[in-house]
């Protein structure tokens, strides 16, 4: 009998595939796979794992996620021989903040003949399938004393492309206050960064917020300055709240506020979502390139 559990993929999400092989020998001698340690004394570098509770025919696999945001995560199993899964494959679950679920229970279907299992994972955070809700207006996040450039906008051929189509880069010096555009919650806050640049090694290295909404989309607010995170992970903002402090960290040419709202699609990636602005008009409207517009919740205006 032999156990295998693996460690991250390139992306940093965590996955892992794992495996346990149980022959007819080992089960006449009542051998089996030692059960999982509790949830708590997981060893979650990334903060999301999977635990493996066994007895001799069977495997029950459960998410653990220590995170204070939701995860979304697809399981599945290259190598399942001889065993049934209690539930269709692959297998796709949203797991909340702080949440151990159980996914599926795998068995032997002939006990006395030799089964064996192979898993693989992957996660992302994020709310699988959340729809956004299209009555929702933003606030344009920053102060209504302060007036802005629009740079990229919706499908900007830069950046702005693919699953990030539905993006803004605001032009604004470091230091700029930022405010939230929505009330949710920080489910990300990163500030420990001090550059940023066109090479590919700062591609994972912006300052950032992150904030859940009620519907399960997730506004980002990328490229803060060092030290730019006015908000912790768990605090409840409204809309207009100070959040944090532009800046030009990670992928960036210039400084500004990369701002976009995404959801997670069948794919477990982040796709951005068709937002607007709050205005006078019910319809509300979305910054073009060239526009300069004024902060806060209903005021923009032209060059």
């Amino acid at each position: 009998m032999a156990c295998l559990e693996a460690a991250n993929n390139a992306r940093g999400d965590r996955s892992a595939p794992a495996a346990c092989r149980f022959l007819q020998i080992a089960v006449l001698l009542g051998c089996f796979c030692s059960a999982a340690t509790h949830a708590d004394d997981l060893d979650c570098p990334d903060g999301v794992c999977i635990e493996v509770e066994r007895t001799e025919s069977s495997a029950s696999l459960f998410a653990v996620n220590q995170l204070a945001a939701p995860v979304s995560l697809l399981l599945d199993f290259p190598v399942l021989e001889n065993m049934t899964s209690s539930v269709a494959l692959p297998v796709k679950a949203v797991v909340h903040a702080a949440t151990r679920k159980r996914l599926v229970t795998i068995r032997a279907d002939e006990p006395a003949e030799s089964f064996s299992w192979q898993s693989s994972w992957r996660w992302t955070t994020g709310v699988l399938g959340a729809r956004h809700d299209p009555s929702v207006r933003y606030w344009i996040p920053w102060a209504p004393s302060f007036r802005f450039e629009v740079g990229q906008a919706v499908g900007g051929t830069f950046t702005h492309i693919g699953k990030w189509h539905y993006a803004f880069d605001f032009w604004m010096p470091p230091g700029t206050p930022i405010r939230a555009a929505r009330g949710g919650t920080v489910i990300r806050a990163i500030e420990n960064f001090s550059q940023g640049g066109l090479e590919e090694q700062f591609k994972k290295r912006a300052n950032q917020i992150f904030i859940l909404h009620e519907d399960g989309t997730v506004a980002r607010y990328l490229h803060l300055k060092q030290g730019g995170a006015h908000v912790e992970v768990g605090d409840r903002v409204a809309a207009g709240d100070l959040i944090g402090y532009s800046g030009n960290t990670g992928y960036s040419q210039n400084p500004h506020l990369h701002f976009d709202v995404f959801t997670v699609d069948e794919d477990l990636e982040w796709q951005t979502v068709d937002v607007r602005f709050a205005t006078n008009a019910s319809e509300g409207f979305r910054p073009e390139p060239g526009q300069i517009v004024n902060g806060g919740a209903r005021q923009f205006g032209h060059r």
